[in-house]
């Protein structure tokens, strides 16, 4: 989608053209292009329509159908694009960054490590990069050409928020608030005295957007090889009336344009698959009608200092109405393709090296069919001189056990039909077998094959790394072509457009990043190896390297050189970690030059004396601190035994006293029972007399009993 106004301003010198001239520039470089079909004689269109006719299992118009024959047809196409399309799209998803911005000295490595987290974030996290790349390549892989572009968009947003039954003294504190915030504040009375508050606040975002748009709408110059150089290229977009103002374009300007009128023959009905192109007759009202416009890049003196400017010139479809002019700094589009061909912009296509195979395999496929469906309906003779009334209609009802009758029993004679001489089922293989050749994308890559199990493993993985080699170079093109402009673009559009700085997550981590302290960057690389079918050999890779490593640190009596540095493992640790699929390996295994900084060293070790023995301090402080530390995990854990035993000693004393406590109890328990039944039996010793009165001693006061 293009954003007229998006890119660049408007031109602030007196030019030495009018608006009637870049419109005359744009119409005649527009008609010399390649790329639309109007200028080039078709020829791009048919391949492109013919290819996704082809995807689809539309051939028809190569190798038409007989009637009563065979209509099968091989998908060679489309299974080719499938089985390559995971990989190279894993290659770019699905490893630590799809792009690395190389820094220019030691003192830039920190930024531009940061630069390369941003910009991989907002390509994949505030865009739907996974479907721009999907997009692209799938578009490279049938129509020759995928095409990437990116544009700055401003937004606003707009925040109310509703305050019911406040008092004047809040609503003195809203208004402040909102007067300070840059926000808008109203309010309404009511009958009891308090009142209603709304605040309204907006605020201006900006953004990179990345799509992939259709290779159909773009057109470039017949001279061009690659985009930062060519001297014209367009891309055409269809917006509805209301999306053309909302981006800025004058509201009579905008619904004066024609409504789009879809034209035969475009290889956008070609991907039609749901009758989008019957619904899209039916003219939508007002400001929802759909217009063609063309953003034209021109690379011309405009301004007659001898130095060429690169001028952006929106029309609509006919080029007679001018809806934007400006000034910019780089064309926004990034275009790849799997097969390049040398000294031009367009190059090869899977589809391209493999219809011709498709045709032959259809076409055997259909013999092969047809020579079943007569062996098993063979065609007869009939004798009208020996048939009766009822043989041809038996002849006809072809059904098991049923009988024809005949007058004599010699009526019907097979024909015999000529066979198929040769083995067909070798023919589909052979013709298999150079499709693979001519694509470098093999049956093997979609997974093993029944026999692959019954082959030495050596030559199993011998095919699949032959086949992988010709796909990383289809990736290794992406990758330095159309994928590497997209990221320079994103950044310096970053860059440019950026007034503040953020904070951002990256990597599981949320830091601030500052776009205006950026510097322009030219040199980036594309890491190119992660794909899911390569990762098996890349682990495997790594896990040896590590294993070397290893026995060099056992030769070398440690691991401070000269051979093996700490920072070659963690290198080496690094770069498994990737291998494995993981984005951050800072989560698994820590620098060592971060601990030693922490910890008041002097960075890593360069292999001099010094540093050698600045390293053996820090390993024996290390050594030190740790013995220390065992010392008195040693004596805790002593002291906490003996807290333990003393607890355990004194519970057993506590139990002790309890138990003899409980024993003195019954027994004085014990004697204060015999000590009552004795004074029982005393006192009946001592009663006596009648009726039951009690004798008693006579007893004198004073004196003894007596």
């Amino acid at each position: 989608m293009m954003h007229p106004g998006a890119v660049g301003g408007p031109a602030r010198t007196r030019l030495r053209y009018s608006d009637e001239d870049f419109l005359r520039f744009a119409t005649e470089e527009r008609r010399r292009s390649v790329g639309f079909g109007d200028g080039d004689g078709g020829e791009l269109a048919a391949a492109r329509e013919r290819a996704l006719a082809y995807y689809r299992g539309d051939v028809s118009r190569d190798v038409p159908t007989i009637p009563n024959r065979s209509a099968a047809v091989s998908t060679d196409i489309a299974e080719a694009v499938e089985t390559a399309l995971p990989d190279i799209v894993e290659i770019f998803v699905g490893g630590d960054d799809a792009a690395t911005f190389l820094p220019v000295g030691p003192e830039d490595e920190a930024a531009a490590q940061q630069e390369t987290d941003f910009v991989n974030h907002v390509v994949f996290n505030e865009n739907n990069g996974f479907l721009a790349f999907y997009t692209a390549f799938k578009d490279a892989l049938l129509t020759r050409t995928g095409l990437f572009t990116w544009w700055w968009e401003e937004s606003e947003k707009v925040r109310e928020e509703r305050f019911e039954g406040k008092t004047l003294e809040e609503v003195a504190v809203a208004l402040e608030t909102a007067q300070a915030q840059g926000a808008t504040c109203r309010y309404e009375a009511r009958d009891d005295g308090l009142f209603d508050v709304v605040v309204r606040s907006t605020r201006n975002l900006g953004r990179v957007c990345v799509k992939a748009v259709p290779p159909e709408d773009f057109t470039v110059a017949p001279d061009a090889v690659t985009l930062k150089e060519a001297t014209y290229c367009a891309l055409r977009d269809r917006p509805r009336v209301q999306d053309l103002i909302a981006r800025g374009v004058d509201p009579g300007l905008a619904r004066g344009l024609p409504a789009y009128a879809e034209p035969e023959g475009e290889v956008a009905q070609a991907r039609d698959l749901a009758g989008e192109r019957e619904a899209n007759a039916l003219e939508s009202l007002g400001d929802l009608r759909q217009v063609e416009v063309r953003a034209h890049y021109i690379r011309l003196d405009a301004d007659g200092d001898g130095q060429l400017e690169l001028w952006r010139v929106v029309t609509d479809a006919d080029e007679r109405t001018l809806i934007e002019k400006a000034q910019v700094e780089a064309v926004p589009f990034g275009a790849i393709t799997p097969y390049l061909n040398g000294h031009r912009f367009y190059g090869e296509s899977v589809a391209d090296r493999l219809i011709e195979i498709q045709k032959i395999k259809t076409t055997l496929l259909r013999m092969l069919l047809d020579s079943g469906y007569f062996a098993l309906n063979q065609r007869a003779e009939v004798s009208m001189a020996e048939a009766n009334e009822y043989t041809i209609a038996d002849l006809l009802r072809n059904e098991p056990n049923m009988p024809v009758r005949s007058k004599t029993g010699r009526a019907v004679r097979p024909i015999g039909a000529g066979a198929i001489n040769f083995d067909i089922f070798g023919a589909l293989e052979h013709v298999s077998v150079r499709g693979e050749q001519r694509t470098g994308i093999v049956r093997n890559a979609q997974g093993l094959k029944p026999g692959t199990l019954h082959d030495t493993a050596r030559g199993a993985l011998a095919l699949m790394s032959m086949a992988q080699k010709r796909v990383r170079l289809i990736a290794r093109i992406f990758a330095e072509t159309g994928v590497k402009d997209m990221f320079l673009g994103v950044h310096a559009l970053i860059r440019r457009h950026a007034t503040a700085a953020a904070k951002a997550r990256l990597k599981g981590r949320w830091v601030e990043v500052d776009p205006t302290c950026w510097g322009e960057r030219k040199d980036m690389t594309i890491q190119i190896g992660l794909g899911s079918a390569g990762r098996d050999h890349d682990l495997a890779a790594m896990a040896k390297v590590l294993e070397i490593q290893r026995e060099v640190v056992e030769l070398q009596g440690g691991v401070h050189g000269p051979f093996v540095t700490p920072d070659n493992i963690h290198n080496a640790l690094k770069r498994f970690v990737m291998a494995a699929g993981q984005r951050a390996p800072e989560l698994f295994f820590a620098d060592p030059r971060a601990g030693l900084a922490a910890g008041g060293g002097a960075g890593p070790p360069g292999g001099t004396g010094r540093g050698r023995a600045q390293v053996e301090l820090a390993m024996a402080r290390a050594k030190a601190a740790g013995e220390l530390k065992l010392k008195g995990l040693q004596i805790a854990a002593g002291a906490k035994m003996r807290e333990r035993e003393i607890e355990l000693n004194a519970a057993l004393r506590e139990r002790q006293i309890a138990r003899e406590l409980e024993l003195k109890e019954r027994q004085l328990a014990a004697e204060m029972a015999l000590e009552e039944k004795l004074a029982l039996s005393r006192l009946a010793a001592g009663l006596g007399g009648e009726d039951g009165e009690v004798a008693t001693s006579p007893v004198e006061l004073g004196g003894d009993p007596g």
